[in-house]
């Protein structure tokens, strides 16, 4: 899907946007689109224009709060996001991710095809856009509300290994709140799967997906 690189700034971007400030409450997120294609065409349109409070209605409820435990955001914050509802998170993460993929943003993308599949008995629709410059990248999409971009879906192979460690703290150290996240993570399991049907990931990439999905159905 994309570039490992751009894997890695997406990483550091959702630890950026992991908490709300103080007494700050997110927002419920709103409704996607009515196609696979015209979310990320939204999306892009959205981060272009700056708009990242709507550009967080795009993405799958309540990823962008769990994606912030790959870099260590803290059990309390992400469980607080999930009952509080996760907008602002997800309006932080697009804002960085923005920042990230500048040129691209640039330069423009066009929406060429998409493709239906399911894992785990969850449909999906991957989006293949194309740059300015001729690169192609895939977005994985789902219906929940609407369509929504899947961030595990598409930026689990680059999550994956971070997740990992933290996700083992939940079970070593149980309460309320860690009881809340692997409940909801378990709720992502499909978008890990389809992650690890990724087109040329690596063996290892691979493995680092299979073995997450275990240790977050363990005891399940």
């Amino acid at each position: 899907m994309w570039s490992r690189k751009l894997l890695a700034v997406v990483v550091l971007v959702v630890a950026g946007g992991a908490c709300s400030g103080p007494g700050e409450t997110a927002d419920q997120p709103g409704s996607g689109a009515e196609t696979a294609e015209q979310a990320v065409e939204d999306l892009f349109s959205m981060l272009a224009a700056g708009e990242f409070g709507s550009a967080s209605d795009l993405a799958v409820s309540e990823q962008s709060a769990l994606a912030a435990l790959a870099e260590g955001a803290s059990v309390e914050d992400v469980a607080a996001g999930l009952r509080d509802g996760d907008a602002g998170i997800a309006s932080n993460f697009w804002s960085g991710f923005a920042q990230s993929i500048d040129s691209l943003l640039g330069e423009g993308v066009e929406v060429v095809g998409s493709s239906a599949t399911t894992a785990q008995d969850v449909e999906f629709t991957v989006v293949e856009i194309v740059t300015g410059s001729g690169d192609v990248h895939h977005i994985a999409t789902r219906e929940a509300n609407g369509y929504q971009v899947d961030i595990f879906a598409t930026f689990g192979p680059s999550l994956a290994s971070r997740l990992y460690p933290q996700i083992e703290l939940l079970f070593d150290e149980p309460s309320e709140d860690a009881s809340l996240i692997l409940t909801r993570m378990r709720e992502q399991v499909p978008s890990f799967y389809m992650a690890a049907e990724t087109p040329n990931l690596a063996p290892n990439v691979v493995q680092d997906l299979l073995q997450l999905i275990e240790l977050i159905t363990r005891l399940a």
